[in-house]
């Protein structure tokens, strides 16, 4: 087998899915909604919205900020 950096370069040329996070680089991530100001404790996302995955290094998630203009 061999090394990583191979193994991905030939995951993205097929646009196949990674096997650690089964996601493609074409695929739709999951919305995660922060609310940076806590306006609406209980309704942001729980965890890292910014995670990536450690195999492919792509965004787990598209991250929508809601900012509210007082």
């Amino acid at each position: 087998m061999g090394s990583i950096d191979s193994r991905l370069r030939r995951l993205e040329e097929s646009g196949g899915p990674c096997p650690e996070c089964s996601l493609s680089a074409q695929e739709r991530r999951p919305m995660a909604v922060v609310y940076p100001d806590e306006a609406s404790p209980g309704k942001g996302f729980e965890g890292d919205p910014y995670e990536a995955c450690a195999a492919c290094g792509e965004p787990l998630y598209t991250v929508l900020r809601i900012v509210y203009d007082g």
